[in-house]
């Protein structure tokens, strides 16, 4: 509760003496960053446990990561998803100020593709990436999820590969993050 107070006193303020304001804007409507992209249509090919990494591969394009690990691999792009334009004009007694600015957002998202030991497709899944981990993180964390119940993924409480507790990792990827 304090905190919301902390922030929202200088606003408060600020809608005293002078103007604030947000706006959202667009960001390329339907333009790709980076990648390519594969839509649901464009995926309805692959019939499971028929169709090979070679078709895919054939028909998609080398524009994929693969994991060194286990058979997966993904094909991952971006968009821009939204932008705020934002501003600042405070008045006082004293005379004025302005301000403003803007930031913009993207999208991350993939098809991960699980293959099988004859090299067919033998699962599929569209994924809203988080921007805080890799690609390769998260392909690898889908790949230890899939097939397995909640005692052998550890439950997301314990790490699948080494057994620590997945708060501790965290903590490891974070401290390394800071140095």
């Amino acid at each position: 509760m304090k905190t919301a107070l902390a922030l929202l006193a200088p606003l408060l303020a600020g809608l005293l003496n002078g103007c604030v304001g947000v706006l959202p804007v667009s960001s390329g409507g339907n333009q790709t960053v980076q990648g390519k992209v594969i839509t649901r249509a464009a995926a309805s090919f692959i019939l499971l446990g028929q169709t090979t990494r070679q078709q895919v591969v054939a028909r998609w394009g080398d524009e994929y990561r693969a994991s060194p690990r286990r058979s997966v691999l993904a094909y991952a792009w971006e968009k821009p998803a939204a932008g705020l334009c934002w501003w600042i004009v405070l008045v006082g007694p004293g005379g004025g100020g302005a301000a403003g600015g803007h930031c913009e957002r993207s999208q991350w998202s993939a098809c991960f593709l699980e293959f099988d030991a004859a090299n067919r497709v033998s699962r599929t899944e569209f994924v809203a990436l988080n921007q805080r981990e890799s690609l390769d993180e998260q392909m690898e964390n889908w790949a230890a999820r899939c097939h397995k119940g909640f005692l052998e993924t550890g439950g997301g409480v314990f790490n699948p590969i080494n057994g620590h507790p997945c708060f501790m990792d965290t903590l490891a990827k974070n401290s390394r993050a800071a140095k």
